[in-house]
């Protein structure tokens, strides 16, 4: 008893840190940063079992936990991997791919996140009997987005977890491109009583970028943008046998606050049904999914509503060796 109140004192000690961190970090409010923020595909739930929960800082374990909360690695008793792919709006693919394995004391995990836009039409501006008029239909271009990662996650105590990411960024248009650095911490806490998990993660903070490259020329004049930082504060348990329910907090540096509830319902360990809600964005309101595990290999799917566009479709596949 003695054991299990210290590193309770210990985790929530160390959540309030996170949670005082969090407000200092995004404290100037949703209207400084809208529209101002570099690299926003790093907010895109990806993970198809993230997504039907409307985020998974609590529950999420394994693999696939590199998107979500790096401490959900520490769970991985074996080398497993996860590979998925998101039909986007509007034409978007966005692919990833993660991996997982024990060693140095931990486990160490690798992630990969590509966002391939497709094509899109160039326009420009002419000139017609000395008017200035706008032309259509000037050829195409391609743009795309690519966040490879290196994760490290420890199991502290028996019910206590830290994990930690590392990401090197970059987007490109054309010819255009630009890049940088950042880093997602966050940890998961086991309570012991009925079901009950806890997980913070502060993801996407790092240096700001200051700066666009253009084959061998590098523009220095654009006005610097911030990482869409995040922080994500989630609590699950168990509400029935077979049935988990929770809620996810989440705080965007340019966007409102969103609250989130999610459920899942399980069968026998084999099959599991998931949904969740989020009350604060209208624009994805809704999230249902489906998971499937036998011998070893999972296959995640979920479905999410839009408000004016079709529906998100995601999809994954695991393997636990």
């Amino acid at each position: 008893m003695k054991f299990y109140m210290k590193n309770s004192v210990k985790w929530l000690t160390l959540s309030l840190m996170v949670l005082s961190f969090q407000s200092i970090i995004l404290a100037e409010g949703d209207d400084d940063k809208v529209g101002s923020t570099a690299f926003k595909f790093l907010n895109i739930k990806t993970d198809a079992y993230t997504a039907s929960m409307g985020g998974s800082a609590a529950q999420i374990s394994g693999a696939g936990a590199v998107f979500s909360n790096p401490s959900g690695l520490a769970s991985s008793t074996g080398m497993n991997f996860t590979g998925g792919m998101v039909q986007w709006l509007v034409d978007t693919k966005i692919m990833n791919f993660s991996f997982a394995m024990p060693m140095m004391g931990g486990v160490v995990g690798l992630s990969m996140v590509n966002v391939d836009y497709g094509d899109m039409m160039k326009s420009g501006w002419g000139e017609t009997n000395g008017q200035f008029v706008f032309q259509p239909s000037q050829g195409s271009f391609t743009a795309s987005d690519v966040a490879l990662g290196a994760s490290f996650a420890k199991n502290l105590s028996e019910k206590f977890s830290l994990g930690m990411t590392a990401k090197m960024i970059s987007e490109s248009i054309e010819d255009e491109s630009f890049s940088g650095f950042s880093f997602d911490i966050g940890t998961q806490f086991d309570t012991g009583y009925k079901g009950i998990m806890m997980g913070a993660v502060i993801s996407n903070f790092g240096p700001d970028v200051n700066s666009i490259s253009k084959g061998e020329y590098t523009y220095s004049d654009h006005p610097s943008m911030s990482l869409p930082m995040t922080f994500n504060f989630g609590i699950v348990g168990n509400v029935f046998s077979g049935f988990d329910a929770g809620l996810n907090v989440m705080k965007y540096a340019d966007m409102e606050q969103e609250f989130v509830f999610n459920g899942e319902y399980t069968v026998a360990d084999m099959a599991a049904l998931r949904f969740s809600y989020n009350m604060n964005n209208p624009q994805e309101p809704l999230s249902f999914g489906l998971g499937l595990g036998v011998a070893g290999v999972s296959v995640d799917v979920a479905i999410t509503t839009t408000q004016y566009f079709d529906n998100v479709m995601r999809f994954g596949i695991g393997y636990d060796f």
